[in-house]
C-alpha cells in the first residue's frame, strides 16, 4: 500500500518490498535525468546530413550505398528497392558505377530483388 505525505512516497510492507520500491523510484529519477541531459545535447548538436548525392539527387541517382563502415554492397535503383531501407544519415547516391567505385572501391552489387 502506498501512502503519500507531502510529496514523499512511503511503502509499507516487507523490507524487500520497500527496497524494490526505492529501486523503482531511483531508476525513474535516473531515467528522467539522463533523458533531460540527452535532450539538452541533442538540441545543441546540428543534425547530420541526411543524404549525399555525388552529382545527383535522391530522385536522379541510379546507384546507392551506405558510408557506414560495415557496408559491403551497393544497390541499383532499377533492380532493387532495398536501398530505401538504408539509414538516411549514411546514404550516398551516384550517377554511375564508376563514380561509386571511385569512392567505395570494395562495394559489390547487391543481387536483384
Amino acid at each position: 500500500m502506498l501512502r503519500t505525505q507531502t510529496s514523499i512516497t512511503t511503502v509499507s510492507g516487507t523490507p524487500e518490498r520497500r527496497i524494490r520500491a526505492r529501486i523503482r523510484r531511483t531508476s525513474l529519477v535516473l531515467f528522467l535525468a539522463i533523458s533531460a541531459l540527452l535532450g539538452m545535447f541533442a538540441s545543441s548538436v546540428p543534425n547530420a546530413a541526411a543524404f549525399t548525392g555525388h552529382g545527383c539527387t535522391v530522385s536522379t541517382c541510379r546507384f546507392f550505398t551506405s558510408s557506414y563502415y560495415t557496408a559491403k554492397y551497393f544497390y541499383d535503383r532499377t533492380t532493387c528497392d532495398q536501398w530505401k531501407g538504408l539509414s538516411k544519415t549514411y546514404l550516398q547516391g551516384f550517377k554511375t558505377k564508376t563514380a561509386l567505385h571511385a569512392k567505395f572501391p570494395s562495394r559489390k552489387l547487391h543481387s536483384p530483388c
